[in-house]
């Protein structure tokens, strides 16, 4: 089981300093955002040789990227050229997913995403769409989405989706085959606001979660998602990075899912 942390945490931070924070903090990988804004790469393909030698140094387990399905067919055809660019990358680096959004739940993001997810397939990369709001974070709305792509993957944020007013144990067993890839972050409720904290001291059971997916046989990563590039209030991570990882660690080994898994590039399509 590998425990990863998102690039969101260091908008401070160049990409050798990103990768930095993983082998210092004792990370087994990373969750590599890539946005037109350059933090922390680019989208663009082949990537710089300086990039593509600092990210020689630590495992990148998938590729937090922005193409966004929907119902308009522009916005599908660009999404579409961008999945083919992000597969590239995520290919080069052993990356074996790459996320992106969506817009609509109809038949026409549908099948956009599963056009794309097929060129994804020719790099063993999977494509995978997260609970995030305001669409995916209902259960209703996930399940529709679903049902409709036969391509689509799962990155679960529990954290959206209890904030959205939903329950893991309600959401966990309608999704669970098709995890891809898991955000743990915890927060605690400041009136209709949430305020994310330390792990197990606010309303995510992330005992629970773990324990769920073990049983589920899961092979993806958790990765912490500390987000601070949307949220500057928050504390830095390098103050609270550390206590995921020791809390999670020791979660992992209650729970009898203790070590890292190798994975080997013939491993990248198996979740």
């Amino acid at each position: 089981m590998e425990v990863a942390f998102s690039s969101l945490a260091y908008p401070e931070l160049d990409l050798a300093g990103v990768v930095g924070r993983v082998k210092s903090f004792g990370y087994d990988a990373l969750e590599l955002r890539v946005a037109d804004d350059g933090k922390h790469i680019r989208p663009s393909y082949p990537l710089s040789v300086n990039d593509s030698e600092t990210l020689k140094s630590v495992r990148v387990v998938d590729l937090a990227a922005y193409a966004r399905f929907s119902s308009d067919q522009a916005q599908n055809d660009k999404a579409q050229r961008l999945v083919g660019t992000l597969s590239q990358i995520a290919s080069d680096l052993g990356a074996r997913a790459v996320r992106v959004y969506v817009a609509d739940v109809n038949e026409g993001a549908a099948k956009a995403l599963d056009a794309s997810a097929k060129i994804a397939d020719r790099y063993d990369v999977k494509i995978m769409v997260e609970t995030h709001d305001p669409v995916l974070s209902r259960l209703h709305n996930l399940q529709a989405f679903l049902q409709k792509s036969q391509k689509a993957w799962v990155l679960y944020d529990p954290a959206n989706m209890i904030y959205a007013g939903e329950r893991h144990e309600k959401v966990f067993p309608f999704i669970k085959d098709r995890i891809a890839h898991v955000h743990l972050k915890d927060f605690v409720f400041s009136g209709e606001k949430r305020v994310f904290c330390r792990p197990g001291i606010g309303v995510v059971p992330i005992k629970d979660i773990v324990k769920d997916l073990k049983e589920s046989g899961y092979k993806g990563a958790l990765s912490v998602e500390w987000e601070r590039l949307w949220n500057p209030e928050m504390e830095p991570a390098d103050g609270v990075l550390p206590d995921y990882l020791k809390y999670l660690r020791s979660l992992l080994q209650e729970v009898g899912w203790s070590g890292t898994r190798d994975y080997k590039r013939r491993d990248i399509q198996r979740f």
